[in-house]
């Protein structure tokens, strides 16, 4: 039988049931803040990377990337020019701000990085090994404030900060959460800070507590409430109208738990609304983990966030978990959804769930491992298109505007195929981790009509529109396999010129790999960190940590580092 996983009727209203905000004083919650400064107005626009994958298509393309070109990475010319060691793993993607001014310490390229022991860094991007321009510690074993523990030891034994941050450009606030253990308690805050300081913004720091009707598992007098004890925030955290969205999953499928996305007010930091995607009780599963009949549809995606298209749309894709919404239900497990956000509820006004939904389940196959990346349409004829990756290795391209809900005879979205070489059997039981398997994570990337896909156990794949459509067959392949978590990928160019696949790996060794790939065909690999071990050898990875490009540098995390590469001098 399956272990316990992650994670109708139109349309469906989620309401907020139950708010509890409080503020982190006197708590221990609060940690200390850099010396204070004089404030002053922010900037008009801040500009760079100040978000997962850059902005909120989640197709990874640094588009404006003028300095690294095709000619000039190579062994010779490109490597590590710099590192920078935190105090905790680095699992939420780095920032990268261009140009910005620290109010008292003068204008600086900054890159923030986030740490799984509470920690927030600036440093400065063009001379790292000085001390940070600011820090900022939220935790204090001596009033007992240390990090969550990693029930499920996925993220090294402690979880603090591994989501990655959003970045308000007009604003300079940066938001993030921190999962502390406050004597014992778990918790998780919501804070805000603002990022030339590291001072607090607003209300600068609220406790994190909600709860939506529902008779579905961990149901109580027809409440499901939040759970810190048992979600995991990994998911990117993003804005839509002003709002911050902050999603939950669970840590590896361990216990009772839900997906969850939740709206606050940028400045109060209240609370103004809650989607669950599991409310409602079903005697009849795919499965029957702890989870299953009225649980699951985690949020976690990889680290992906949600994407929002121009017209405010809001797109998630759960993971495993109960589904019945094809019979009027509210349950979408492995599902991507378009969210409409109303200010004070999230009103759901499409979905797709595929017709192999229950072998998914089963198998711990998920839609969910990955987040929705929202394609340009100008090699999709006109078309919105939104991809979405699975572990089962499949790609879907679904139609935006008419996602297909679900047909158990056959998907009815615009084109899906098998990158992987396994196909999904309820014969395998859930056996579907390791070498043999063919899983994709995270989000394909995109670069003028090419989609890149890294599959674990298989080389990257490079997949070309023609006619509106993928060709199935790819163009080109890489000429090495990635491991068990396969390839995530970002691409950066200048327009349509100087395209570069940036992949990293973390090997089955262990070991953590940057790769960098002509973007027009990825069987010419340009450069790797390991070509020159001993300038550029990174040390343990992070399985699916993702590349920065930004003014002529690849940031890149492993362990409790981060590596700046660019042209050496």
């Amino acid at each position: 039988m399956a272990k316990c996983r992650s994670c109708t009727g139109l349309p469906v209203v989620f309401l907020i049931s139950s708010i509890l905000l409080l503020s982190s004083c006197g708590g221990g919650t609060q940690g200390s803040q850099p010396p204070q400064v004089e404030q002053t107005p922010p900037p008009n626009n801040l500009t760079g990377v100040l978000m997962w994958k850059g902005d909120s298509s989640g197709k990874g393309l640094f588009a404006g990337e003028t300095t690294l070109t095709t000619a000039d990475v190579n062994v010779n010319q490109f490597g590590r020019i710099a590192s920078f060691k935190t105090d905790g793993l680095l699992m939420a993607q780095p920032l990268y701000i261009h140009q910005l001014d620290m109010v008292q310490g003068g204008t600086h390229n900054v890159i923030i990085l986030a740490t799984e022991n509470d920690t927030v860094y600036a440093i400065d991007a063009d001379n790292p090994g000085t001390t940070p321009l600011w820090q900022r510690g939220y935790l204090d074993s001596t009033k007992g404030i240390t990090p969550a523990p990693d029930t499920s030891k996925a993220i090294g034994g402690q979880v603090g900060i591994t989501g990655t941050p959003f970045l308000d450009s007009k604003t300079a606030t940066l938001y993030f959460v921190t999962a502390i253990s406050n004597n014992g308690a778990i918790q998780h805050w919501l804070r805000s800070i603002d990022v030339r300081t590291g001072q607090d913004v607003g209300a600068g720091s609220v406790q994190v507590q909600a709860s939506v009707a529902g008779d579905g598992k961990s149901s109580v007098n027809g409440q499901i409430a939040f759970d810190p004890t048992v979600e995991l925030q990994r998911f990117a955290l993003n804005q839509v109208n002003g709002s911050i969205l902050v999603g939950w999953g669970s840590f590896s499928d361990w216990n009772v738990y839900h997906g969850w996305l939740m709206a606050f007010d940028p400045t109060s930091l209240a609370l103004q609304a809650v989607f669950n995607p599991t409310t409602q009780y079903q005697a009849v599963d795919d499965a029957n983990g702890p989870s299953d009949h009225g649980g699951g549809g985690s949020l976690w995606a990889a680290g992906a966030g949600p994407a929002i298209d121009a017209q405010g749309n809001i797109y998630v894709n759960t993971a495993n978990g109960s589904f019945n919404a094809d019979s009027g239900g509210n349950n979408y497990g492995d599902t991507m959804l378009r969210l409409n956000f109303l200010g004070n509820s999230f009103q759901v006004m499409d979905y797709f769930t595929p017709s192999s939904k229950a072998c998914m389940d089963f198998d711990d196959l998920e839609l969910g491992a990955g987040g929705v990346a929202l394609l340009p349409s100008d090699f999709t004829n006109g078309t919105n298109l939104a991809v979405a990756l699975t572990k089962e290795g499949r790609i879907y391209l679904v139609n935006t505007s008419n996602m297909g809900k679900f047909n158990s005879a056959s998907d009815q979205v615009i084109q899906e195929f098998m990158v992987g070489d396994q196909t999904c059997s309820e014969s395998l039981s859930g056996e579907t981790e390791g070498p043999g398997w063919n899983r994709l994570y995270g989000n394909a990337s995109y670069w003028n009509g090419n989609i890149y896909a890294g599959a674990s156990s298989l080389p990257l794949r490079q997949y070309q529109f023609q006619n509106g459509v993928l060709n199935q067959s790819p163009i080109a392949s890489s000429p090495t396999a990635y491991g068990l978590r396969g390839a995530n990928t970002v691409v950066s160019a200048n327009g349509t010129q100087n395209g570069i696949v940036w992949a990293n790996e973390k090997q089955v060794t262990g070991t953590g790999v940057l790769h960098a790939y002509d973007a027009t065909n990825v069987s010419t690999e340009l450069w790797n960190s390991a070509m020159n071990q001993g300038r550029d050898a990174l040390g343990e990875g992070i399985a699916f940590s993702v590349p920065v490009v930004a003014d002529g540098k690849v940031i890149v995390t492993y362990d409790t580092r981060v590596g700046i590469f660019g042209e050496l001098q």
